[in-house]
């Protein structure tokens, strides 16, 4: 009942709101620099991607540009129409986008199976309690060989609570899964499939608007990256990759 709870204040509130932080705008530089970090860990093929918890787009529609086809699925039918719509309005004709709740996802909700699966700022949002059955799943949809890659939020960062306060959109009943264990979680899940884990990295420190406003501070981030201990503390984000064997 919890996890259902859970997923239902998710599937509520994004089909109720769609906040102005996570929407696309052309050429974002933050959308970029995530984007970048993504495509780092899937070297090699990158003609079907899917990726899960697409939302509104905030980081498809750049990551469209590098892929051949791009699979976009997503718990919110509202954030899903936008995301389409925005799309004919563009003219970018490689995303398809389906409406799909990765905890009841079946082995027939999507037609075929892809090179690599991204996700950015999803896992969080997720029951924890039900990871070993969506890194199953998401497993099944993997090509031998392809690559799981998130981006999430550092459970350990402490100015997570100091952006909700700032960013009046953000909610904690749907942002609270940041600080938990859910990182560690999730890589028992993946490990326990068999996949091969093959980076937990933290990185960050520069705040999105700083990056949007001024996209070469990021060298910044190099810095901080840089410095054992600090790292793992004030960088406020983790990109985990698995690959399937």
């Amino acid at each position: 009942m919890k996890n259902e709870m859970k997923i239902d204040v998710q599937k509520k509130f994004y089909n109720t709101f769609q906040p102005g932080y996570l929407t696309y705008s052309k050429n974002m530089p933050y959308a970029k620099y995530l984007v970048s970090k993504i495509l780092e860990n899937i070297p090699g093929e990158r003609g079907d991607v899917l990726e899960v918890g697409a939302g509104q787009g905030r980081f498809t529609f750049e990551l469209a540009k590098f892929v051949k086809k791009l699979t976009v699925c997503d718990i919110s039918q509202k954030e899903i129409r936008i995301l389409s719509e925005l799309a004919k309005r563009l003219k970018i004709t490689n995303i398809k986008s389906y409406i799909k709740d990765l905890v009841t996802l079946k082995k027939h909700s999507l037609p075929r199976k892809y090179d690599h699966i991204v996700g950015f700022f999803i896992l969080h949002h997720l029951p924890k309690e039900k990871f070993s059955k969506i890194a199953g799943k998401l497993q099944y949809f993997l090509k031998p060989g392809g690559r799981l890659v998130f981006i999430e939020p550092n459970n350990v960062y402490p100015f997570h609570i100091v952006e909700m306060m700032i960013e009046k959109e953000m909610k904690w009943e749907v942002e609270k899964g940041i600080y938990s264990n859910y990182i560690s979680c999730f890589k028992k899940a993946c490990r326990g499939l068999g996949l091969r884990q093959i980076k937990s990295t933290k990185f960050g420190f520069v705040p999105p608007p700083l990056i949007n406003i001024y996209p070469p501070i990021t060298i910044i981030d190099k810095v901080i990256e840089s410095v054992p201990v600090v790292n793992q503390i004030f960088c406020p984000f983790i990109l985990l990759t698995f690959e399937k064997p």
